[in-house]
C-alpha cells in the first residue's frame, strides 16, 4: 500500500529527483546523493516501519536510484544539450513542446520504476501499517484542500506567477520588467487546476481505501489496477484544464526565455553547462550492470 502514497508521492519524488537536480541553485551532486535518505524520511511520515523494513526499502531504493543514474541522467544530459541548441536563433513552440513531452515522458518512465517498488515493498507490510498509511494519505487529503481550495481566484494566479518567476529566476536571474509583464499578462488566462486534482485524488483515494479495508490476498493487484486507470478515469474538465494551463506554459516559457538580455543569456548557458557535468558526472558513479542483468 506504499505504492499508493507515492501516486501523489511518484510525483514528489520525481520533483526530488529531477527539480532537485534540475533547479537546485547549488550543489546539485551534493542533494542527489542524499535521495536515499531524503525518500526514507519522506516514506516515514506515513508509515512507521520496522528495522527490518526500513532495511529493505532503502536497499529497493538505492537500486531504483543506481537504474535512474545509470539510464536517465545521461538522457537528461542530452536533453539540455538540445535545449542549448535550440535558443539559436530564438526558441520556437515546436522546440518547447518537444521539451514538455520529453520530461512528461521522463517523469512517467520514474513513475512506472517508483510504483512497481512500493507494490513490491507494500507487500511485505501488515494490515496495521497499511491501514496507518491510509489514515495518513486521508489526513493530508483534508490538508491540501483546505489549504488550496481556500485561496481566491486572485491568489491562485498570483500563486502562478510567483512560481514562474521563481522558477526562471533560477535560470535566467532577476527578471526584467518586460519579462514580468509577459508573466502577469499571460498568468490571468490561467484556469484554476486545483479543484480538479483534489476531486480525482479524492476519487482514487477512497478506492485504495476500500481495497486496504478488504485486505484480501491479492489487494496489490487491485491497488495497481486504480493506480493504472487513473489517467482514463479523469473527468473531461480535469483533462480539458490540464491541456489549456500546459500549453499557455509552454508559451509563456518560450516568450520569457526570448525575452532575455545578453547578461541572462551568459547565465542560462552557465547554468545548463553546470547542469548537464552535473548528470554526466554522476552517471559515471553508476554501478555497471552485472552480467547477468545485462543477458537476454
Amino acid at each position: 500500500m506504499l505504492k499508493a502514497r507515492f501516486l501523489c508521492g511518484a510525483k514528489c519524488v520525481m520533483v526530488l529527483v529531477m527539480l532537485l537536480t534540475l533547479t537546485a541553485c547549488s550543489g546539485t551532486r551534493f542533494f542527489y546523493n542524499k535521495l536515499d535518505t531524503l525518500i526514507d524520511w519522506y516514506v516515514d511520515d506515513y508509515v512507521t516501519l520496522s528495522r527490518e523494513q526500513s532495511a529493505d526499502f532503502q536497499n529497493r531504493v538505492d537500486q531504483l536510484l543506481e537504474w535512474h543514474r545509470r539510464e536517465e541522467l545521461p538522457a537528461y544530459a542530452q536533453l539540455l544539450t538540445d535545449f542549448e541548441r535550440s535558443l539559436d536563433p530564438s526558441l520556437n513552440e515546436q522546440s518547447v513542446a518537444t521539451l514538455f513531452d520529453e520530461l512528461s515522458v521522463a517523469a512517467d518512465r520514474l513513475e512506472v520504476r517508483i510504483l512497481d517498488l512500493m507494490i513490491e515493498f507494500g507487500a511485505t507490510l501488515s494490515l496495521a501499517q497499511r491501514e496507518e498509511f491510509m489514515l495518513a494519505l486521508e489526513e493530508e487529503q483534508e490538508e491540501q484542500r483546505e489549504r488550496l481550495l481556500s485561496r481566491s481566484d486572485e491568489a491562485y494566479r498570483d500563486n502562478v506567477q510567483e512560481q514562474f518567476t521563481d522558477n526562471l529566476s533560477r535560470f535566467l536571474g532577476r527578471l526584467t520588467d518586460q519579462q514580468k509583464e509577459t508573466l502577469a499578462l499571460h498568468t490571468r488566462d490561467y484556469q484554476r487546476f486545483d479543484d480538479a486534482w483534489i476531486a480525482d485524488r479524492a476519487r482514487w483515494t477512497k478506492e485504495l481505501a476500500a481495497v486496504i479495508a478488504s485486505n484480501t490476498n491479492d489487494w496489490p493487484s487491485e491497488v495497481q489496477g486504480i493506480l493504472a486507470g487513473r489517467e482514463a478515469a479523469r473527468s473531461p474538465k480535469y483533462v480539458a484544464v490540464y491541456a489549456h494551463n500546459r500549453a499557455l506554459s509552454q508559451t509563456v516559457f518560450t516568450e520569457v526565455i526570448n525575452q532575455r538580455t545578453p547578461k541572462q543569456d551568459r547565465r542560462l548557458r552557465r547554468k545548463i553547462n553546470n547542469y548537464r557535468d552535473d548528470f554526466i558526472a554522476l552517471a559515471a558513479e553508476a554501478e555497471p550492470l552485472s552480467p547477468a542483468a545485462i543477458s537476454p
